[in-house]
This record gives structure tokens, C-alpha cells and sequence, in this order.
């Protein structure tokens, strides 16, 4: 298994073109996408909301505020990961889902919502950055699985946050863009990974 996960890795690149003809299994997509919701995060506070977007007019219109990156439009299928922007509404959600898993009342766990809400109170003006940080967990777990189901994958952020906004009408539903995560089949060969060696990024202490 170890092996599969390395080869996989070893086989993905970032698709700069994409097939316009196949599409990616409904299959493979809920277990991408879930593979994203059953991401860490600090104290689980899933600070994030992944939306698939399969209007083609809205993507032609993301592809305008994308630079004109044509797998926008091209791929089978868009991720736009986006950050929650009311971040005092965190703990509550945290509380109550984790109350309802356990079998617990919301009031047994104050401990928990007093650090969640501490750790974003101590950050005050940065927490902002700290919870966009989070959404690239949730990215990097949906490459590596689209990569092991052999399904091409290609993150980006290079997009006017703005205009994704607004196409998306994210500043009515508090959250903010951070990334996107086009899906699909390479229509080109890669070229060969220019990667540093272990040695160079690996350091035993």
C-alpha cells in the first residue's frame, strides 16, 4: 500500500490541460470531496465549505477571474475551497456537533468551546490568515486521493478572491475564496518531476 501512495504521487502532476471529453465518476468525486470534509483542523473547527461548481456559465465567468487558466472550464470538474469569514460562529457549531456525536449536552463540553473560542480570540487580527492556512489541509488531502484514484488534479490560486466572490456570491454566505481544485484526465503528457532530493528537504534530529 505504501508503494501505491508513493507511485501515485510520483505519477500526478499539476494538469495544465484537461480532456474535455471525460468525466470523472460521481464515485471518485464523493469520495474526493469526503476524503476533504474528513480533514483535520485545529480543535476540528472545519473552518471551511468545498463548492462544486458545474454551471458552465459560472465557470466561463471564474476563467475570466481566473487569468483565463482554461482548465477552469475544461475539467471534468471545480472545487472552490473556500474559508469561513465568521469565525465567531465556530465554536458553537464545534460544540454542538460534537455533543450530538458523543451523546453529550452542549453545556458538558464549556471546556471545549472556551479553548476554541480562546485560540481564535488570541489571534484576533491574524485569524483571518489562520483559518484560510486550514483550508490548504483539506486541499492537499483531496490531490493525494484524486491522485490515488487516478484521477488528474490541478490546485490553484492565482484568481481575483474579488470577482471568485462575487461570481459565487460568497460575502452573503461568510466565506471568502482560497483556492480552487480542477479535476479531470490530462490531455498532455507531463514533464519529467524536478524534484530536490531527499537529502536536500529531509533533515533526521
Amino acid at each position: 500500500m505504501k508503494n501505491d501512495i508513493i507511485q501515485a504521487l510520483q505519477w500526478r502532476f499539476a494538469a495544465r490541460a484537461f480532456d474535455t471529453s471525460k468525466k470523472v465518476s460521481e464515485e471518485d468525486l464523493s469520495a474526493i470531496l469526503e476524503s476533504g470534509r474528513f480533514a483535520p483542523s485545529s480543535f476540528g473547527l472545519e473552518p471551511w465549505k468545498f463548492l462544486v461548481v458545474n454551471n458552465p456559465e459560472v465557470r466561463a465567468s471564474l476563467r475570466a477571474a481566473g487569468y483565463d487558466q482554461a482548465k477552469i472550464t475544461d475539467a471534468s470538474h471545480l472545487i472552490v475551497i473556500a474559508v469561513r469569514t465568521d469565525a465567531d460562529h465556530l465554536p458553537d457549531e464545534l460544540v454542538a456537533r460534537t455533543a450530538a456525536a458523543q451523546g453529550k449536552q452542549p453545556e458538558d463540553l464549556q471546556g471545549l468551546k472556551d479553548m476554541a473560542s480562546g485560540a481564535i480570540a488570541r489571534r484576533s487580527s491574524a485569524t483571518a490568515a489562520w483559518l484560510s492556512a486550514q483550508t490548504y489541509i483539506p486541499l492537499g488531502v483531496m490531490v493525494e486521493t484524486a491522485s490515488l484514484l487516478g484521477v488528474d488534479n490541478a490546485p490553484m490560486e492565482g484568481f481575483d478572491v474579488a470577482k471568485v466572490n462575487e461570481i459565487l456570491g460568497l460575502d452573503a454566505k461568510n466565506l471568502s475564496a482560497v483556492t480552487m481544485l480542477a479535476l479531470g484526465y490530462r490531455a498532455e503528457e507531463p514533464w519529467p518531476k524536478a524534484r530536490r532530493q531527499s537529502s536536500d528537504v529531509i533533515e533526521i534530529i
